[in-house]
């Protein structure tokens, strides 16, 4: 009885019939991956483990890690709802604001029984459903007080650590939320080396407990212990979330049941806006509440694309500072301190209509996409002064600074712009395009690359570890690959699977490239016809291969340790950070990972499926194969034939071999493994064949 080795070739292969392509067709959290010399073969994907435990609320979809001057590592994380900073493992609100506002007499109105206020403000306030308000000085209406209030601490209530830019205040239910504000005031004299100005502000907050949340000032503490004396007040803004937007001064937010009908809440109430939520999902119905946020300078609107898309942060560190741009809004600048929200660009030459933006090597702000003195302009690429930008005169192009402009010659709008090897390439929606430093001239200048190349979604592309080389997924669904100045396709076999899963002109703007260093691997996120990513491609830039799977991934960067990717749930507002490729669990729960050859003929006694095989017996190879697996063998009469599933049969780390009785002309197989651990990397699988008496008919 012959043993006959059934040896696919590596890649997972969408595009061609099952029959024809003699490689795998079908994998899930599976890599292919040469090792010492051998022969490129399927493996189990690393695990993941939660980065920190604070959860971040919407869909992420933009991030950034860096460090500053002195080492320290953030993690900027943008949703459709939020802007968030995580600095050892805490997760910050640094989503902009705008300014403390009066709100006009008697703000508020309640419906008996009824669980929502609404709120009138003095001017239009432009926020959109899910969008948060942060309330104060209101008294109570129709039984309900809605914001917070103020008051005087205890006696001692800032704790200091000695080298620290961390204050602890102690307040005993205080009934604050990260994210929330307090205005302190009364703190007389340095505590512990902080000056009194950087503690007598307003502060978003960090709420560690009940009875204690955390504010960050500039000046490290110079010893540890409880200070401030007494007599140091608070004023308590309290956010609430938006649940309707009745008009373009009113709004209603959550509360306690009403005990009657009123109007009321005072003259002393007083409101800070935030930043408006943007659209979780891309729409092309355009209405009152339902625009992108930003479009324009904070709480100005305006809108400069013909659709109306979900919420994309590009988020860089520009020297030691965080720069961000909500897709189709503003600049706007973080400065490290975690108590401080952003704050918008107050250059007042600067554009407030971006299509996007990146920080070049040489410390160029560059901006794409932009509005003008005339109007908005999606081909405009415009850069500040080296090294500047957030002073009127960084963007107004002289002969005494470096501050330049100029228009792209094809496409209709700047989709992306990444810093590459050498260039920093601009993609439109149809060209490609590239800027380049002349450092003896101090100036960018543009040159065309390709007329018909553009890219899909602003983070459509991931960076070869290796080569610091660009792989991209095109406008027309093509995979290129962009190294030393020059473009090339890359064969994909999963190319008109992807295509047609994805829904395409609706929720394709957020594909999402990453870039995984270890394997030198681009991994491609894509929503698979539906509104959320949850399939992903995996391109082997080693082996020129690629492989298929499923994760509720919305967006992810190369990290400096490990890939960080953001989550998302179906019963879920909130998004957690996995650190990827570490350990091998989810989380320490168990995994499936498989992948499934493609049928072939069983050649034995000559002919291409000519005569019927028997199959008694299977031998496998396996590496590092942790426990137990399931392997299942599928065979056809014909290659349309309705395909049999037999088994699964179990092989283990110790199976020398596994005795079946399975009949045929084709085989195919598929092995899987659920488990916690879960590693297994796959060799050659042979398969003890014998001829039948049967024929093809």
């Amino acid at each position: 009885m012959p043993l006959v080795a059934v040896q696919p070739q590596a890649g997972t292969v969408k595009d061609a019939s099952e029959y024809s392509v003699g490689s795998y067709i079908d994998s899930d959290k599976i890599r292919y991956r040469s090792v010492q010399g051998a022969g490129a073969q399927p493996q189990v994907i690393g695990g993941w483990e939660l980065k920190f435990t604070d959860t971040m609320l919407g869909k992420v979809r933009g991030a950034h890690q860096w460090r500053d001057n002195s080492g320290n590592e953030y993690l900027a994380i943008g949703s459709h709802r939020k802007l968030m900073v995580e600095r050892s493992e805490n997760l910050w609100d640094i989503t902009p604001t705008e300014p403390i506002t009066s709100l006009p007499s008697n703000p508020v109105t309640v419906v008996n029984t009824e669980e929502s206020a609404t709120i009138t403000t003095s001017s239009p306030h432009n926020l959109t459903v899910g969008s948060f308000v942060y309330l104060t000085g209101l008294t109570a209406t129709g039984g309900v007080t809605v914001g917070g209030g103020t008051g005087t601490f205890a006696t001692n209530p800032l704790t200091t650590t000695n080298g620290s830019t961390i204050v602890r205040i102690t307040l005993s239910s205080h009934g604050l939320q990260t994210g929330d504000f307090v205005v302190i005031s009364g703190v007389s004299g340095a505590q512990n080396g902080i000056p009194d100005s950087q503690l007598n502000a307003q502060h978003s907050v960090y709420v560690s407990s009940t009875s204690e949340f955390l504010i960050e000032v500039t000046t490290s503490a110079n010893a540890s212990g409880d200070v401030g004396g007494g007599a140091i007040n608070y004023v308590l803004f309290l956010q609430s979330e938006v649940l309707t937007v009745l008009n373009t001064t009113s709004f209603t937010i959550a509360c306690d049941p009403a005990s009657s009908s009123a109007t009321g809440g005072g003259a002393s109430g007083e409101i800070i806006i935030e930043l408006p939520a943007g659209l979780e999902s891309s729409t092309a119905q355009a209405g009152y509440g339902t625009g992108t946020y930003g479009m324009g300078v904070f709480g100005a609107g305006g809108e400069q694309l013909t659709s109306y898309d979900a919420r994309i942060w590009l988020l860089e560190n520009y020297g030691e500072d965080l720069v961000a741009v909500p897709r189709g809004g503003s600049l706007y600048r973080w400065q490290l301190n975690r108590s401080q929200r952003c704050v918008v660009n107050p250059a007042t030459d600067a554009p407030t209509q971006i299509n996007y933006m990146t920080v070049t090597p040489e410390q160029f702000l560059v901006l794409g996409g932009c509005d003008t003195g005339s109007g908005f302009d999606g081909l405009l690429v415009i850069w500040a002064s080296q090294a500047q930008g957030f002073a009127t005169g960084d963007w107004t192009t002289s002969a005494t600074n470096t501050s330049r402009s100029l228009r792209l010659g094809a496409g209709s709008n700047i989709v992306s712009i990444v810093p590459s090897s050498f260039v920093t390439v601009v993609f439109t929606d149809a060209s490609m395009h590239q800027l380049r430093y002349l450092q003896d001239t101090v100036f960018i200048y543009s040159q065309d690359l390709v007329a018909d190349v553009g890219i899909i979604a602003p983070r459509a592309f991931a960076k070869d570890s290796q080569t610091g080389g660009l792989v991209f997924l095109s406008s027309n669904w093509q995979f290129y690959k962009f190294q030393n100045q020059s473009l090339q396709a890359i064969p994909c076999s999963v190319r008109d699977f992807m295509r047609d899963e994805v829904v395409t002109g609706s929720q394709q703007a957020k594909i999402c490239g990453v870039g995984i260093s270890q394997f030198n691997e681009a991994w491609f996120f894509y929503p698979a016809s539906g509104l959320e990513c949850n399939k992903y491609i995996i391109f082997s830039i080693q082996e020129n291969v690629f492989a298929t799977g499923t994760f509720n991934r919305t967006y992810g960067i190369t990290g400096e340790a490990y890939p960080i990717l953001f989550s998302w749930s179906e019963d879920s507002n909130y998004a957690e950070a996995y650190l990827h490729e570490k350990g091998n669990s989810a989380q320490g729960d168990a995994f499936t990972a498989f992948v499934e050859a493609s049928p072939v003929d069983l050649n034995v006694g000559g002919g291409e499926g000519e005569v019927m095989m028997d199959v008694s017996g299977v031998v496998p190879d396996f590496q590092s194969l942790s426990a137990g697996g399931d392997l299942t063998l599928i065979t056809r009469d014909k290659p349309n034939s309705t395909a049999v599933n037999n088994g699964p049969f179990t092989i283990g780390p110790s199976t020398e071999r596994v005795d079946v009785r399975v009949q045929g002309r084709q085989l195919g197989w598929k092995f899987s493994r659920t488990g916690a651990p879960n590693t297994w990397r796959l060799g050659k699988m042979r398969f003890d064949i014998n001829a039948t008496a049967g024929r093809r008919e």
